[in-house]
């Protein structure tokens, strides 16, 4: 698992912006890159080599596709079957994959949001800037605006 905390408060921040039409596309597309994902890091494990960059995209591409096929394939079986014959298959695979399958794991995101000063604001974005100078600036461009 790889994970960044400002790439996930970033992500966090976007997703929560969005509509419920927006969001479902966006995990829609999170859920097509997590696919080839694992079929990139499938491939970079076997070690296949490529001609080209071009040539390993398609990979990845095919074999997303292939998965995508066949998960679908097995959802269309697994309808099929009663909660027995699920449970029995969900103990194997369990068993086979040394416990990976029940494996969890929890994140936990705490969203913080409070209102700080602008010269706090300023320092924190801008270390470098005199914060003086420029609300002083700031200041003399509003009073001029104001009496337009």
């Amino acid at each position: 698992m790889n994970i960044n905390p400002d790439k996930v408060k970033e992500l966090v921040l976007l997703f929560s912006e969005l509509d419920d039409d927006y969001q479902r596309k966006l995990m829609s597309k999170a859920h097509e890159l997590s696919l080839k994902q694992s079929q990139k890091n499938l491939i970079n494990k076997e070690g296949k080599k490529f001609k080209g960059e071009e040539e390993y995209k398609k990979e990845i591409e095919e074999r997303s596709r292939e998965r995508a096929k066949e998960s679908l394939d097995l959802l269309q079986i697994l309808e099929k079957i009663g909660d027995e014959e699920k449970a029995q298959l969900a103990i194997v695979l369990d068993k086979l994959s040394h416990g990976e399958l029940t494996k969890k794991t929890d994140i936990e995101i705490k969203i913080n949001s409070k209102k700080v000063s602008i010269k706090d604001y300023i320092k924190e974005v801008l270390p470098y800037a005199d914060f003086e100078y420029a609300n002083e600036k700031a200041t003399e461009y509003l009073k001029e605006v104001n009496r337009m």
